[in-house]
């Protein structure tokens, strides 16, 4: 697997940046995978005291990747091999696990916002701890019962 993400400890304050800049860090399985296997591997320490959570390039994140919805078009998987309509992390399937992981932590998140969060990365940056936002960055996310997603409504 490509390296979808980069992790720095400094001083117990965990650095996670989404690294695929070319592609606004977009969602693609790799991502996906990289961005949970991180959140999973800080959950597990007990060294850390704070995740400060980032995009390189000019976005934070720009959502799902367009090559995958060009994919569904053709009858794939949004994710291959992942079932989406189970629930398999608990009150989340796979696709919403790599969001409410973030949640999870027992230390504060912060999510530094710049450039675009579109979809899932809007959805990211929604659960954090705090949300510092580059007063130029763009937003973009459906609303649902006043969450910006059915996960984050547990939260709200």
């Amino acid at each position: 697997m490509e390296n979808r993400v980069r992790l720095i400890i400094d001083s117990g304050v965990a650095h996670v940046r989404l690294n695929r800049p070319d592609k606004m860090n977009a969602l693609d399985p790799a991502m996906f995978a990289a961005i949970i296997e991180t959140g999973t591997q800080l959950g597990a320490r007990n060294d850390i005291r704070a995740v400060v959570l980032s995009g390189e390039g000019r976005a934070f994140c720009a959502g799902l990747d367009l090559d995958r919805l060009v994919a569904t078009a053709n009858g794939e998987a949004l994710i291959p091999s992942i079932d989406l309509t189970r629930r398999t992390h608990g009150i989340a399937n796979y696709a919403q696990h790599l969001v409410w992981l973030w949640r999870e932590l027992p230390v504060p998140v912060i999510a530094a916002v710049h450039g675009v969060a579109f979809g899932g990365g809007f959805h990211s940056r929604s659960v954090q701890t705090s949300a510092i936002s580059h007063p130029q960055r763009n937003s973009l996310s459906s609303r649902r019962n006043g969450a910006s997603c059915p996960i984050c409504a547990a939260r709200n």
